[in-house]
Order: structure tokens, then C-alpha cells, then sequence
């Protein structure tokens, strides 16, 4: 837990013991705390996928002892084992197994194909060469002597058989009761600090973003949001003046997105339905240009002079962002603005997938 000494109650010195636990200590006890169930399910998956090898591993073929060449041997032990000829840490383990001559009574191991398992060689720590071995047991141990045939260097490994009883951790309860986060208490006050720093974090990360692209938060700024009732005194003047008359608005479609149709005659006889259809949808765009409006992908319908056609809102800051990324136009001059070191965004994805380069 925190001190609560009073040297450590200023918030400044608070904050910095609880993001240095959080990091040494607290952090990967909340991981394993989250997974503990599905880390269980696979320990146990995984035993019993172990076990079912094992106990389903048959020998493909009669051995012979190693030692004496007869058959009959019986199965003392069976293990999973890899190959030392695999070096793969993942490979996968296969069964060994251990029997017993009945005729000269020597172990001998082969692998549930049949080969002979090899036992690597023990090489001499001073002159590498392979080292010979003798084997000593009693009832409470079992005592490997290594000798060097080339430097007589020697030494002994010991494996205890005797049933020494654990002495049991004083400390274990605790233990598990802080490691484990079996105390609800400092549970939930882990989980706060985490999500004070994930909170911390994602602020850090939001400041960053933003002072990195001034220059399109800039512009969303400035970028223009006429209402639906604005989009008439903003649209039919620039209109009419190219000969465009009687510009009406639909009733807007109101869902996730907001789409409001419009419509209006081309008062000019000799434009054609191709030319007539192209100055309209410029003169749209360009009216819009600089706001949150633009006109629909599927374009301007013409018919006998009738034309008409929707346009689409942009609202919230993503989808604003999109857009200002989209229309150098509204970037170009905040762009410029910035200082060089500043000037690194040098192109970003839309949502649709292509890259809008500045």
C-alpha cells in the first residue's frame, strides 16, 4: 500500500509513488489479476492435453535392450520430451519411453516411433572433451560422479531422495492476499490509479495530437457551419447570377448523417444537359468550399432544364477533421503559418481508405 507518512502527503509526491508502483509493481499484478480465469482454463487445457498424449502413446514396434540385445522389456515411466536434435523451443514435445530388461535388469529409452533415445554428452567445462560417469545409490540419494579422460577433471551431482518436509512460508497468507488481489480494497484502489493514468495518458495523447496538427484544428475553426436555413441565401444569389432560377430546398433528411435535397431550372436555352449539369455542380462546390456542406458523390440530375441534387452535413470533430484534411484550400494557410518543426504531416489516410496527400 501507499505511505501515509506526512512527507508523503503533498499530491505532487503522491502522484509519484502511485505511477512508480503502478509501473514496477501494480500494472502486470492487474494484467494477471484480468486473466487469471482464461490463464487457468489454458494451464488446465494444457495438462490434460499432456496427459491424454502420454496415456495414448504405444510403442510402434518391439525394442530391443540396449545393453544385452534381448526382447521382453516392460515400460517403468513415460515422459514428454523433445528432441535434442530440435532446437525449436517450440516444438513439440513427444513421448519417451523408459523400460526395463528383465534379463540384465538395464534401463534403456526409446521414442514412441522406436528409435533409440541418445542422451546428450556431458562435455568437460575445462577441455570440452565428453566426460565419463559412474553412478552411486543409496535409499536417500543417487550420486553422479563425472570424470575428464583428458584433464582427470571431476565433479559430483547429487540428486536427495530423502522426503524432506518443506518448511511452509511464513509469509504466504500475505502474500497471497496482496500479490494475488484477494483484498478488495487495494484492488479497487489499483484499478483508480490505473484508470487515473490510462485517463492521464489519453489527455497527454489528445494535447499532442492537437499541437501537432494546429494548423487543421485551425482551420476547423474557421471552417464555416451554416444551418439548414443559411444554405439558401448562401447558394441561390451565386446561382442565379450564372443562370440558374427558382433554387428551392427539400425537407431535410434527418438520420445519422443529415441530407437536404435541392432543386432549380436553367434559365439559359443554349446550355446543353452535360454543360448545364457541370457549371451547377462547380458552382455548388465552390459555394460550399469553405464550410461543413458539400455536395452528394451521386451528383446533378438534369431534365429538361430541371436539375437537382443533394448536399450532405459534416458534423462532430472527426468527421470535420476528414474534411479539413480533404480541402487543401482550408489547411494551406494555417499551414503555412506553422513553424518547420511542425511541418511533418506530410500526408494521412481517409476513412475510406485513400491517402489524402497535403
Amino acid at each position: 500500500m501507499i505511505p501515509t507518512d506526512d512527507k508523503f502527503d503533498r499530491p505532487g509526491n503522491v502522484l509519484l509513488l502511485n505511477s512508480f508502483y503502478l509501473q514496477t509493481v501494480g500494472d502486470e499484478l492487474i494484467r494477471r489479476y484480468q486473466k487469471r480465469d482464461e490463464t487457468i482454463e489454458k494451464w488446465i487445457a494444457s495438462d490434460k492435453a499432456r496427459d491424454n498424449q502420454i496415456a495414448s502413446a504405444r510403442l510402434t514396434k518391439e525394442p530391443y535392450c540396449r545393453h544385452c540385445n534381448k526382447t521382453g522389456l516392460r515400460i517403468i515411466d513415460k515422459s514428454l520430451m523433445r528432441r535434442k536434435e530440435n532446437n525449436d523451443v517450440n516444438a513439440t514435445e513427444e513421448v519417451l519411453f523408459m523400460l526395463r530388461c528383465p534379463h540384465c535388469d538395464k534401463n534403456s529409452a526409446f521414442w514412441e516411433d522406436g528409435n533409440t533415445w541418445e542422451p546428450k554428452p556431458t562435455l568437460c567445462p575445462k577441455c570440452n572433451t565428453e566426460m565419463q560417469h559412474t553412478i552411486a545409490s543409496t535409499k536417500k540419494a543417487i550420486t553422479f560422479t563425472y570424470t575428464c579422460p583428458a584433464c582427470k577433471h571431476s565433479y559430483k551431482d547429487k540428486i536427495d531422495l530423502s522426503n524432506k518436509i518443506e518448511k511452509p512460508d511464513p509469509d504466504y497468507e500475505k502474500d497471497r492476499i496482496h500479490y494475488c488481489l484477494l483484498d478488495e480494497e487495494f484492488r479497487k484502489h489499483l484499478f483508480e490509479i490505473k484508470r487515473c493514468f490510462e485517463g492521464l495518458a489519453e489527455i497527454g495523447r489528445d494535447i499532442r495530437e492537437q499541437e501537432d496538427n494546429k494548423h487543421i484544428y485551425d482551420a476547423m475553426k474557421e471552417m464555416k457551419k451554416p444551418k439548414i436555413a443559411e444554405l439558401a441565401p448562401l447558394l441561390s444569389p451565386v446561382l442565379e447570377k450564372a443562370g440558374y432560377v427558382e433554387f428551392n430546398l427539400d425537407k431535410p433528411e434527418m438520420g445519422r448523417d443529415v441530407y437536404v435535397g435541392f432543386s432549380c431550372l436553367d434559365n439559359k436555352s443554349d446550355r446543353e444537359d452535360y454543360e448545364s449539369r457541370k457549371t451547377l455542380k462547380k458552382l455548388v462546390e465552390n459555394a460550399l468550399s469553405n464550410t461543413n456542406w458539400r455536395l452528394m458523390s451521386d451528383g446533378i440530375s438534369y431534365r429538361l432544364g430541371y436539375l437537382n441534387g443533394r448536399v450532405k452535413a459534416f458534423e462532430g470533430e472527426e468527421a470535420l477533421k476528414e474534411l479539413v484534411i480533404r480541402n487543401k484550400n482550408l489547411t494551406a494557410k494555417q499551414k503555412d503559418n506553422l513553424p518547420k518543426s511542425k511541418k511533418f504531416v506530410d500526408s494521412m489516410i481517409a476513412s475510406d481508405g485513400s491517402e489524402i496527400v497535403f
